[in-house]
Order: C-alpha cells, then sequence, then structure tokens
C-alpha cells in the first residue's frame, strides 16, 4: 500500500502531465495507432494516415508533438512508434483500463455488497479475484500486508517488467546477469546518469568473454598499445563509461535489487540452463530480500573488477561464507 509520506512529488506532477496528455480524445486514437506490437508499421508518416484518423492536420501534428515531449512516441524508420516507456504504459495501462472496463457491471455489484455490510472484506476480495480472473486483488486487513509475488514467463515480457522498475527506482539497483539486454541496459545507464542512484552489476564471466571474443577480433590490442586498456573496456564492457559501478564473476542465477524493497530472482531451467526461463518478483518478503542481498555481496566481494582473458583469474567457485550458505538454504517465500 503507498502511504503519502512515500509519494514523491516529481513522479506526482510526471503522472500528471502524462494523465493530462492521453486524457484528450485525439491524443489517445494517435497513440493507441502507433502501436507497433498490432501493427509492425506503427503510425506511418504519411498524409493518408492523417486522413484516416479523422483529425484536422494542424491538430494531429500538435498533439504528435505532445506524445512525443512527453517521451510516449518516437519516429523510427519512416512511422511512429511506442518507445519503451509507451509499450509500457499502453500495454499495462491503456489495455488494462479497457479491459477493467468491461467488469464495471461487476465492480458495481462489489459496491452494493461493500454497502450491504454482510460480508466480510476477505469475502468481498475472494468474489474480485473470481469475476476478474485473479488479475485485481482488493487490499484487506487479513492480506495488506502479504508478500506480493508476480510471476514472469517470456523473455519479452521480463525486458518490459525490468524496465518498468527501473523507471521508478529511487536509490539503488543491484543487477546479476546472465544476459545483455540493450533495453535493459539503456535504461539502467539513464537512470543512473541522471538521477545519480547507486547502481551495481555483476556480470556472468562466460557471457564476457562471448562478448569480447565476438567483437574483439576486429581490435588489434598490442602490449606497447598505450590505449589498449581503454579499447578492451569499451569491447568487452557495455556498461562503459556510465556511473555504474560493475564486477564480473560467475553468476548461478540472475537477479535484481531495486531499492532495498523488491528482489527479482531468476527461475533456472535444468534441462536447458543457458536460456531463459522466468523470472519471480517479490516484494514485502524483508526475510528473503536480506538473504538475497547478503548472496550478492559475497559474490560481488569474490568478484573480478576487469575482463581478463586468462579465465582462471575470475573465481570459478565462489565461497559464500558459511553464515550465508547456512541461511541461503533456507529461504522461502510465505
Amino acid at each position: 500500500m503507498v502511504r503519502n509520506a512515500d509519494i514523491d512529488p516529481h513522479s506526482v506532477k510526471d503522472s500528471v502531465k502524462l494523465l493530462s496528455i492521453l486524457s484528450r480524445r485525439d491524443n489517445l486514437i494517435i497513440f493507441m495507432l502507433a502501436d507497433s506490437d498490432s501493427n509492425d508499421k506503427g503510425l506511418e508518416a504519411k498524409s493518408s494516415t492523417i486522413q484516416k484518423t479523422g483529425i484536422s492536420k494542424k491538430v494531429y501534428y500538435t498533439r504528435l508533438k505532445q506524445l512525443i515531449n512527453a517521451g510516449l512516441v518516437e519516429k523510427s524508420d519512416g512511422a511512429y512508434k511506442h518507445t519503451t516507456l509507451g509499450k509500457i504504459i499502453y500495454q499495462k495501462h491503456v489495455l488494462g483500463l479497457m479491459e477493467e472496463l468491461k467488469n464495471i457491471k461487476q465492480m458495481k455489484m462489489v459496491d452494493i455488497l461493500t454497502h450491504t455490510k454482510q460480508f466480510s472484506e476477505d469475502e468481498i476480495a475472494n468474489f474480485v479475484r473470481i469475476i476478474t480472473g485473479g488479475k485485481i486483488s482488493i487490499p484487506t486487513g487479513s492480506n495488506a500486508s502479504l508478500v506480493k509475488i508476480e510471476f514472469v514467463w517470456t523473455y519479452e515480457d521480463m525486458v518490459s517488467a525490468m524496465v518498468e522498475r527501473i523507471q521508478f527506482c529511487k536509490n539503488e539497483i543491484l543487477l546479476a546477469s546472465r544476459y545483455l539486454n540493450e533495453i535493459i541496459i539503456n535504461s539502467i545507464l539513464r537512470k543512473a546518469n541522471s538521477s545519480g542512484i547507486d547502481v551495481k552489476v555483476l556480470t556472468d564471466s562466460s557471457l564476457v568473454k562471448q562478448y569480447f571474443e565476438a567483437e574483439g577480433k576486429s581490435l588489434k590490442l598490442r602490449d606497447n598499445d598505450k590505449n589498449a586498456s581503454e579499447r578492451m573496456n569499451v569491447v568487452s564492457n557495455p556498461w562503459y563509461p556510465g556511473k555504474v559501478s560493475r564486477r564480473i564473476a560467475n553468476i548461478p542465477f540472475s537477479m535484481i535489487i531495486l531499492d532495498d524493497k523488491e528482489i527479482g530472482i531468476e527461475v533456472v531451467n535444468w534441462n536447458d540452463p543457458k536460456n531463459f526461463h522466468g523470472v519471480i518478483f517479490i516484494k514485502g518478503d524483508d526475510y528473503t530480500l536480506k538473504m538475497m542481498q547478503d548472496l550478492y555481496y559475497e559474490i560481488w566481494a569474490n568478484a573480478s573488477s576487469s575482463y581478463t582473458n586468462n579465465t582462471e583469474e575470475v573465481p570459478n567457485n565462489i565461497s559464500y561464507g558459511s553464515d550465508v550458505q547456512n541461511k541461503k538454504q533456507h529461504i522461502s517465500i510465505q
């Protein structure tokens, strides 16, 4: 539950700006047409496109400029398409709102049930979960403080979930990753460079090795080259030179810890460990959060600060310490 003390004035201001823009009918029509997932071309930059919208040319370009300035739409390959932020807001909020409006009659029934005072909060909450397919849960006295868990099973949904959380992060990001994704990297770099939050990244050693071998073939690094170290950093480190602290280690599974509040833990498929299988986001479980933080910092302390062609210099058997080793065997999701 968000308390008044937790509300960030800047977030409120940004939210008001976005809601004000999307509340206008013409803006919303243009924004919806820019969805490149349902339409590969997005909103084509042609005069015929304007005619199809039924909006005057002057109003069309005025509204389009507002969406671009808000960071919701951008021009790419001769068409206007959603930015990463635009995709998240469209998929999770605009489409989500339209989907929930289908249940407006049932929601009115819930209000009537509540006013009769003949049913408990838990009974009404269970009813809401049934009619919405579990997509909505009403906080009650008995479940308001429960752990919030979200499962994500596709790589694309994982990227969207990560970017959304990074967008609203305020203080710290701890990431340990077995993957390199350009969208996530750029989101973290923008956040680190613009807001000054503390960012630590642990990259899997095998991933760095593959990246260096693929990109480093075009470089001729010599012992007498005074720029060799700089060249190696540029090639092997996609976070360079952003305001991100990065180390290299053997990562058992990907994880992210956000603002000392929420953690994301990769679900590894034993039969296909190299490919992404899923991730669990957990919020409100202080015990699990503490155990994962301890694990992260143990790996961090034993990690290498730079890439080397000598793989023996990257720790292969990280000792997490007896205390953490014992505790992590008992991590449970309450």
